[in-house]
């Protein structure tokens, strides 16, 4: 096709690009338009939907319940709007239509031949339909929203017509259409004037560029096209002009830059060699003569594999036709490999080939030979130093890991408030740390004569649950205790099995005290020699850890046990007792139990110091607090209110209840026969005060002060005696009220 065909098919296509253009808008514009109708009608269907369902602060119902305030709404919003709106229930029954059509009112909507109406109910999701039936004159444009009683709850539908919102949309679309038809036609007449000038232009330029090639053609270097206009024609004959003035001077220099290519041939450090279609070498450079360890004179004029003898990367031979000047040869295109070069005295060179075909008629190529045998000496060392790397970053890794895992149990253990709960996170991380290995953790008891087990993880047992103290090797040295096979060291005692298993046992010191041993066995040490090396650093931050946790628990149970216990009895102390007794009167309150408080006072303590001492003293209060103990409940509380004033907190007991009890204390105290450095003692009396809740008082406060004034009735009227019931109300606190213990007498 000619040029100036082309370019006049140009410029129309163009102009008919430009109608397509406009037409392909003029729909998109229509389809938008039509989306954007639809989406407000959508909004403002939605918006009355949520209206009709909506329950107001003044009104019982809402508008979908109350069918006149509904038909009302809708003939308000028809005047407004001038719009189709009609409401239906879920079985597309109609119960408000606009003014005119109050005859539909009652019956079913059947406009929607798809089922529409039904489908947004039933998915609650609007859809757009087209009403057309025999009652409206032309098809309406309706879409249809849920009504939501509630979320998730559909009551019925609401059907809005956005008819108006597409006619004025048509209408600006056929506006559109009218305005990209006549700017189509004048760019169309535009293009065909333009085309005409062009091509004017177009052949006159050429026609003089055409003459001055035929010259050059001819041979003819000075040859001149002289075209002056200043358009792009005027550049290429200037350009041609200045081209053929230099053509001479580039033929001249064409010469010296063979020389100098010929030079850096020489000189360059890569081997060079060219050989022709045949596979003979015609030349090659001193650095390829080095590396094929021949001289030059003993290669040129030779077939290429007889002196240049190529293996693979590993030294193995290679298949005929598999070298890279094989390939080159024969597909006439770039091919490039490592391989080996084989010299005449057996070595093997690791070479890159780099084959690059000849532009001549008869083929050839030229081969480069790069010599990378201090490249791939680099690289065994770098793969050597990556390995090492390897294998410390997977070391350091794990050793972060399990320095992770250290800090997070070092936490759990932390937050643990009793031994249990330590043990028990213990027993669930220990696996994470020793996979593959089991053992347990032995603790040894406060009287420092047995050693318990307290956790236990993995398949295999082989400890027992108790043992001595001595039965350890590792608690009788204070240090790690290893045996297994081929091992010269003596297995514990505390050791079930005898065989070829591996075991260590790691003291738990921590504060200067040894609070008991960790224990890891490997069932197949005799072929694991290294399973505790493997382990050993995480083993020690394990027990430094735990051993570090489990002191701190113990310091804090005894702090805790010196809070709230009596340091010379024994019992609980008042503090202990009146923090209990909030909870326990909450718990009893909830489940509608009783519960009974004894406050109880030795007679005459003071005789006891002052006669016999303050040893004596403490003895006595030793024993009331032991007999105390003796006579009560697990559920009991039984603690030294002060002095030589006790109390005895019974929860689940009534008044009648604990007045028998502190009867039965009351005789067990008179019985106890006490002897101090030889001196009798003498007979031990108690005043007891009993009060309940709820009868006597709801809150702590109010059932002590009732006890106590039980109690100081007992001791008024002659002490050894038992007072109960006893209200702030009572005349004089008189006995003879109910609740009086018979054991006045």
């Amino acid at each position: 096709m000619r040029i100036r065909t082309q370019i006049t098919a140009t410029l129309l296509s163009a102009a008919a690009l430009i109608g397509v253009v406009g037409a392909v808008a003029i729909l998109s514009q229509m389809s938008l338009t039509r989306s954007a109708a639809l989406a407000e009608a959508t909004s403002v269907a939605r918006q009355l939907a949520g209206s009709i369902a909506f329950k107001t602060a003044d009104a019982p119902r809402p508008l979908f319940e109350r069918p006149e305030a509904l038909r009302e709404f809708v003939r308000l919003q028809h005047n407004d709007s001038k719009r189709d709106l009609v409401v239906v229930d879920r079985d597309k029954t109609i119960l408000a239509d606009v003014p005119g059509e109050e005859e539909n009112v009652g019956k079913s909507f059947g406009h929607d031949h798809g089922n529409e109406v039904g489908r947004v109910i039933e998915d609650s999701q609007p859809l757009a339909f087209v009403e057309d039936s025999a009652d409206v004159p032309e098809p309406i444009n309706l879409v249809a929203v849920p009504i939501e009683s509630a979320p998730g709850k559909i009551v019925g539908a609401l059907l809005f017509e956005y008819t108006p919102l597409l006619r004025a949309a048509q209408d600006r679309t056929n506006a559109m259409l009218w305005l990209v038809g006549l700017s189509t036609a004048a760019a169309m007449l535009i293009a065909a004037f333009s085309a005409f000038l062009l091509l004017n232009r177009f052949g006159a330029g050429l026609s003089s560029l055409n003459r001055g090639i035929e010259a050059l053609a001819r041979g003819d270097s000075g040859a001149r096209i002289g075209h002056a206009s200043g358009d792009e024609f005027g550049q290429l004959a200037k350009g041609f002009d200045t081209m053929a003035a230099e053509l001479e001077s580039s033929r001249r220099q064409l010469v010296d830059q063979k020389a100098y290519i010929e030079d850096i041939v020489r000189t360059v450090a890569e081997g060079i060699a060219v050989i022709d279609g045949d596979g003979r070498v015609m030349s090659v450079n001193p650095a390829a003569a080095d590396i094929a360890g021949r001289h030059a004179s003993k290669i040129e004029g030779q077939d290429w594999r007889s002196v240049l003898e190529m293996r693979g990367p590993t030294g193995d031979r290679l298949g005929t036709g598999a070298s890279p000047v094989e390939l080159a040869l024969a597909t006439g295109r770039r091919h490039q490999s490592e391989v080996r070069l084989v010299k005449p005295d057996g070595s093997q060179l690791p070479v890159i080939a780099s084959c690059n075909p000849l532009n001549r008629a008869d083929g050839g190529i030229v081969l480069t030979l790069s010599d990378i045998s201090e490249l791939r000496s680099a690289e065994r060392a770098v793969n050597d130093r990556a390995e090492e790397l390897a294998v410390l970053n997977r070391e350091l890794r794990e050793t972060s890991e399990a320095t992770n895992r250290l800090v997070k149990l070092g936490e759990l253990l932390q937050a643990c408030v009793t031994f249990q709960e330590a043990f028990s996170v213990v027993g669930s991380a220990m696996p994470d740390f020793f996979g593959g290995l089991s053992g347990t953790v032995h603790l040894t008891s406060a009287s420092r004569n047995l050693v318990e087990e307290m956790a236990h993880w993995g398949d295999v047992r082989s400890s027992v649950g108790q043992f001595a103290p001595e039965d350890c090797w590792a608690l009788r040295r204070g240090q790690e205790h290893v045996a297994g096979p081929g091992m010269l060291t003596p297995r514990c005692n505390h050791i079930t099995e005898n065989g070829g298993r591996g075991y260590v046992c790691m003291p738990l010191a921590a504060q200067g005290e040894t609070l008991g041993i960790v224990h890891l066995t490997e069932p197949n040490a005799a072929d694991r020699p290294d399973w505790l090396a493997e382990r050993k650093q995480v083993l020690r931050g394990v027990v430094d850890t735990l051993a570090l946790a489990l002191a701190n628990l113990r310091l804090r149970e005894t702090l805790r046990q010196q809070s709230i216990r009596d340091p010379n009895t024994g019992l609980y102390n008042r503090r202990y007792l009146e923090e209990t007794s909030s909870r326990e009167l909450r718990r009893l309150e909830r489940s509608g139990q009783p519960m009974a408080v004894i406050m109880l006072d030795v007679d005459h303590f003071k005789q006891f110091n002052d006669t016999f001492g303050h040893e004596a003293g403490d003895l006595v209060l030793k024993q009331v607090a032991s007999t105390l103990l003796d006579h009560a409940r697990e559920s009991d509380v039984v603690s030294r209110y002060g002095g030589e004033e006790f109390a005895v907190m019974m929860p689940g007991t009534s008044l009648v209840d604990a007045a028998e009890r502190a009867e039965a204390l009351r005789k067990a105290v008179k019985q106890l026969h006490l002897t101090h450095r030889g001196r009798t003692l003498g007979t031990i009396t108690a005043s007891f005060g009993v009060s309940a809740f709820p009868e006597l008082g709801a809150s702590w406060a109010e059932i002590v002060n009732a006890a106590d004034r039980s109690l100081y009735q007992a001791k008024a009227d002659g002490r050894d005696r038992v007072v109960a019931g006893l209200r702030k109300t009572d005349p004089d606190w008189d006995l003879s009220t109910p609740g009086r213990s018979a054991a006045e007498g």
